[in-house]
C-alpha cells in the first residue's frame, strides 16, 4: 500500500511498533521512511498474548504516540492513515487530536472482533477512534454491518479489501491444471497461532492420506502452536506426508502458492483475508471456513468449498472431492482469478484509497 501510495505521488512514512530484535528503529525502504517504537515486544506478536500486557502496553502508547508526533512533524505529514483500531487507532486518534489532522481507520478484523466480544473497555476504545476518525474503511461488507451494530454510522465507511499484488495474479495466468497429477498439495499458509485454528487441518490429514496417499501437505508459518502442531502430527502417524516451511517470506509466497493445488484456512474468525485473495489470485482451490468474511468471496461448491468451523471430518471429505474433481478445479481457477481481479487489484484499490485522502478536510 505503501509502495502504490507512493507511485500515485504522496510522501509515506510508515510508524510501527518494534517487534522483532533484529529490527532497525529506522530505516528507508524505496524512499518511504519506516519508524519503529520499543515496548519490550522481544520477539512476540501482541496477538500472541493470552492476556493483555498492561505494563508494555503503556510504553507502547507512551513510544508510540512521541515517535507519531516526531514523524509528523519531521516530514510535514497531512494526514494520518492508522491500521487497527485497536490498538494503535487510539495512538492516531491522540496525535491527530493534538495536531489537528484528518485521521483514517482501517478495520483488518481482529480490532472489530475484540469490540464485539468484549463490551467494556476495548469496546469503549474501538468506538471512541472510530468516532473521531474523519474516515473509516472496512475490509469486508460484513464488517461494515457489525459496526453500525455498535453505533458507528455508515456516512463516512467504505468498503475496499487490501489488494493483491501483480505476482499472484501473473501465477494465476500461468497455472496449468493437470488431470492426472501424481500427488497434489495442499497448503496452509496463516500463523500458527491458537485463533488460527490450524490444528483443525492436521486432524483432517489421515483421513485425506487413507483416500489419497500422495497427497503431501505443506503448512507454512511461525507462531506459538508451532510446537505442539507438530507433534501433533507425529502422533497421528502423518509425519512423512507434512512439510513443515515456517515462516515464508512474502516475495516467495506467489511461488509457493503456484506449487500448490489447494489451499485451505481454518481460522474460525476473518475480516477479508490477504492470504485467500491471493490464493483465489494465483489459481489454488480454497477450502475455508463457512464465515461471513470468506462467503464474499467463495460459492460452496462453484469457485470453493465453505466448511464448518470445527470439522475435521467435513474438511477432510472436501479436500479429497476437490483432489478427484479436476473439472471443478479447472473452472475455479477461471473464475477465482477473474474475481481478484474486478475487485482486489491492489493498482485498483490503492486508486480508492488515494481518492478518500483527497476528500479528507
Amino acid at each position: 500500500m505503501a509502495t502504490l501510495l507512493e507511485e500515485e505521488g504522496y510522501k509515506i512514512s510508515v510508524v510501527t511498533p518494534k517487534i522483532y530484535g533484529g529490527s532497525h528503529y529506522f530505516e528507508e525502504q524505496n524512499g518511504i521512511k519506516v519508524y519503529r517504537f520499543p515496548f519490550f515486544a522481544r520477539d512476540k506478536l501482541l496477538i500472541e498474548h493470552k492476556k493483555i500486557p498492561y505494563l508494555r502496553m503503556i510504553l507502547y502508547y507512551i513510544t508510540g504516540f512521541f515517535l507519531t508526533i516526531y514523524a509528523m512533524f519531521k516530514n510535514k505529514c497531512n494526514l494520518i492513515h492508522v491500521h487497527w483500531a485497536i490498538p494503535t487507532g487510539l495512538i492516531g486518534a491522540w496525535v491527530g487530536g493534538l495536531l489537528r489532522k484528518p485521521i483514517v481507520v482501517t478495520i483488518h478484523g481482529s480490532d472489530l472482533r475484540m469490540a464485539i466480544e468484549r463490551p467494556g473497555f476495548l469496546r469503549k476504545i474501538f468506538v471512541y477512534v472510530c468516532k473521531n476518525a474523519t474516515h473509516l474503511n472496512c475490509v469486508s461488507e460484513v464488517q461494515e454491518k457489525e459496526m453500525e451494530q455498535l453505533g458507528i454510522m455508515n456516512e463516512k465507511i467504505s468498503v475496499i479489501p487490501m489488494g493483491v499484488d501483480e505476482a499472484f495474479l501473473e501465477t494465476g495466468k500461468g497455472r496449468k491444471i493437470e488431470l492426472n497429477k501424481g500427488s497434489f498439495i495442499i497448503l496452509s499458509n496463516r500463523n500458527l497461532l491458537p485463533f488460527y485454528n490450524v490444528s483443525l487441518l492436521v486432524r483432517a490429514i489421515p483421513y485425506v492420506i487413507k483416500e489419497e496417499p500422495k497427497t503431501k501437505f505443506i503448512i507454512a508459518g511461525d507462531g506459538s502452536e508451532k510446537g505442539n502442531l507438530e507433534s501433533e502430527v507425529e502422533q497421528l502417524n502423518v509425519s512423512s506426508s507434512v512439510q513443515f516451511l515456517g515462516r515464508v517470506p512474502h516475495q516467495e509466497m506467489p511461488n509457493l502458492l503456484g506449487q500448490s493445488d489447494i489451499y485451505v484456512s481454518t481460522s474460525p474468525h476473518d475480516g477479508t483475508s490477504v492470504s485467500l485473495l491471493e490464493a483465489l489470485a494465483s489459481g489454488a482451490f480454497p477450502v475455508v471456513t463457512d464465515i461471513p468474511s470468506n462467503r464474499e468471496w467463495i460459492s460452496d461448491g462453484d469457485n470453493g468449498f465453505l466448511v464448518p468451523k470445527e470439522n475435521e471430518n467435513v474438511l477432510a471429505k472436501k479436500i479429497v472431492e476437490a483432489i478427484r474433481d479436476h473439472r471443478l478445479l479447472g473452472e475455479a481457477h477461471e473464475k477465482n482469478r477473474k474475481i481478484v481481479e474486478q475487485r482486489a487489484y491492489w493498482r485498483e484499490n490503492i486508486k480508492k484509497i488515494a481518492e478518500f485522502y483527497k476528500n479528507s478536510p
